[in-house]
């Protein structure tokens, strides 16, 4: 399951993750993570990966909402660049709610896959 307000992040992590894991894949791709909300026990995911800064329900209350109803793996990823430290704050903080993983943007084409492979 990806969770991005970026359409063109969903097609980037979704595009690495089919060519580039050696494993079948059912993607699902949630441009609002209400949405994902809403779909989430119905889709059944192994893994999901959310960007934390996103409107209306950000990534810190869908870390949560998953937490509560299933151990389902969590990568939190950001590409914020606000301001310094500003993504590595943002990540800690993910992981301090229950993301089992984090990931910069900057780092996904690089380090997703193989993260991907280890938790599959």
């Amino acid at each position: 399951m990806l969770v991005d307000d970026s359409k063109v992040m969903l097609e980037i992590t979704k595009e690495i993750l089919s060519k580039e894991v050696n494993a079948p894949l059912n993607i699902g791709q949630f441009y609002c993570a209400d949405d994902a909300k809403i779909q989430f026990s119905s889709f059944q995911p192994d893994l999901v990966i959310t960007d934390i800064e996103m409107p209306e329900i950000d990534g810190y209350e869908f870390i949560e909402y998953i937490k509560k109803i299933s151990d389902v793996p969590i990568i939190a990823v950001s590409g914020s660049s606000l301001g310094n430290n500003k993504t590595d704050t943002l990540l800690h903080v993910a992981n301090l709610i229950g993301a089992d993983f984090t990931l910069m943007k900057t780092d996904i084409h690089n380090k997703l896959p193989v993260l991907v492979m280890s938790i599959l």
